[in-house]
């Protein structure tokens, strides 16, 4: 049985739990009673949920070809009522069950409204898709009735090259959509290799539960010395970069991000590239040493494989081991801060520089309009009307290991709230607690030393209307902050390289 493991990670009730599952990727699943609908078995499932461990999966029927993988929680099956659940790994967010299209077909990464079904503590517990919903999460335990559970992430990574990337070849250098099965490509040894495979694949990222898994990292030209690389190179977050420190290791892209020189871009899509050689090797991408296609179970991600299996992602299983690798491969430690502190000090020499910024720009984004506040010290004062429905607080936003040195904390941080108060003027003030549940995009979890409490944005943190829903006229909100916001770096054209803050996107 091949098999592939998916992690999600849900908080509910306040409990955060992790839950991986297997699935069967030999056995296709089809079900056509309303509509052609294929997926595969979940045949496994551990982890957390509720703040219960996960002792097994419910029996089902999703085996069954053609016919319906429903399956109803019921004594014989433990005693709970988990409710109708079918245990299937769906291929895209346009199959399975309880779409919102006239189909009725919809899946939210992997799992429809039916959903997958496990014993946790001694309970029946059902974690699936909101009817009607392509976006939330619901859960039922034991009969009780549904309840939403919130969906943090899902484990993914992304390795290869982007579009345009420029590999060097016998040939010369060649876009990597323009090479061909058969070239000869020209790796960091001056050797002459045969490609022999070639994959590629667009992924669009809003599908990513953490789209920053999918945004492509930009090494900027020169950033390793000179000419390396010749001018700036995209590759996904897991593609390794070959870095010689009195031996040459590989170091995935993601681990070198520091918010100068080497950034991730926010894209709404981006086609990757991979090029394999009869084995693993180092490749010169603008001049940049990094590396060829290592296949780690994962082929059937790419267009060009013989069986496209949609379940897969194009890097290999995070437990993934590295005794294939043609270099000593380094994620972390002591190698990955001694190459991010000469990333540092060369940027820095080139007139990268830390500005401090207490607001970070901070303003609201009300139905497409910019709104600035009035501000006193570390309390803000925004006017908006009291029909506004859309509406964003926005700043700039930095993650605090990529500006202050032995910082490890890597979530984009914008502004730290203390406190949030919205009043009219007619129907009285209303105090916010920082832990609402109506806060959720782009709010981080509330934190707190024991006697103060905070609550960090991402830099584009969404205010339901909700929260001034009866008021009338013009809205007055209130925010004040912990402490000013961190510092971010600034480049040597500042005025060029500044980043529009309407275009901060959700990164966790």
């Amino acid at each position: 049985m091949a098999t592939v493991n998916y992690t999600y990670e849900f908080t509910t009730n306040g409990n955060t739990g992790v839950i991986t599952l297997t699935v069967d990727t030999t056995v296709l699943y089809t079900y056509s009673a309303s509509g052609n609908f294929q997926g595969y078995p979940i045949t496994g499932i551990s982890g957390s949920f509720n703040g219960q461990t996960i002792t097994g999966l419910l029996p089902s029927n999703n085996t069954t070809q053609g016919g319906t993988p429903a399956t109803a929680d019921g004594t014989a099956n433990g005693g709970g009522a988990a409710g109708t659940y079918n245990n299937v790994f769906w291929l895209d967010d346009s199959q399975g069950n309880g779409g919102t299209a006239a189909s009725g077909k919809a899946s939210i990464y992997g799992l429809d409204n039916r959903g997958v079904a496990f014993r946790a503590g001694g309970t029946d517990y059902r974690i699936s898709k909101q009817s009607a919903s392509n976006t939330n999460f619901i859960y039922q335990s034991n009969g009780t009735a549904s309840q939403p559970t919130t969906f943090d992430q899902a484990d993914s990574n992304v390795p290869c090259y982007v579009t345009g990337t420029r590999i060097r070849t016998a040939r010369g250098e060649v876009a990597v959509e323009d090479l061909a099965v058969g070239d000869l490509a020209v790796t960091a040894s001056g050797a002459e290799r045969l490609i022999r495979w070639i994959g590629h694949r667009t992924v669009e990222c809003a599908r990513y539960s953490d789209p920053c898994t999918a945004w492509p990292v930009r090494i900027a030209a020169h950033a390793f010395g000179d000419g390396k690389p010749a001018r700036d190179l995209q590759v996904s977050p897991a593609h390794a970069l070959c870095v010689d420190l009195l031996g040459e290791v590989l170091i995935p892209a993601n681990a070198l991000v520091n918010g100068t020189t080497i950034t991730q871009e926010p894209v709404e899509r981006v086609t990757y590239w991979h090029v394999e050689l009869d084995s693993h090797d180092i490749l010169m991408a603008e001049n940049m040493p990094a590396e060829s296609y290592l296949d780690l179970s994962n082929r059937g991600f790419f267009v060009e494989a013989d069986t496209i299996d949609l379940t897969l992602g194009p890097d290999a299983p995070a437990a993934h081991g590295t005794a294939d690798f043609c270099r000593p491969f380094h994620a972390s430690g002591p190698l990955v801060d001694l190459v991010r502190a000469r990333l540092r000090e060369r940027a820095e020499a080139e007139g990268w520089r830390l500005v401090e910024a207490p607001w970070a720009d901070l303003h609201l984004v009300a139905d497409g309009q910019e709104i600035h506040a009035d501000v006193e010290g570390l309390t803000a004062r925004f006017v908006l009307p009291a029909e506004a429905r859309d509406v964003t607080l926005v700043s700039q936003a930095s993650p605090p290991a990529q500006v202050a040195a032995g910082m490890t904390d890597l979530r984009r941080l914008g502004v730290s709230l203390a406190a949030l108060t919205i009043d009219d003027g007619l129907t009285g003030a209303r105090a916010i607690a920082l832990d609402d549940a109506r806060l959720g995009a782009g709010f981080h979890a509330v934190e707190g030393d024991g006697t103060v409490l905070w609550r960090w944005t991402d830099g584009a943190a969404l205010l339901p209307a909700s929260l001034w829903a009866g008021c009338r006229g013009t809205v007055f909100l209130r925010l004040t902050l912990t402490h000013a916001a961190p510092p971010r770096w600034v480049g040597p054209r500042a005025a060029a390289d500044a980043v529009d803050p309407t275009e901060v996107r959700h990164c966790a």
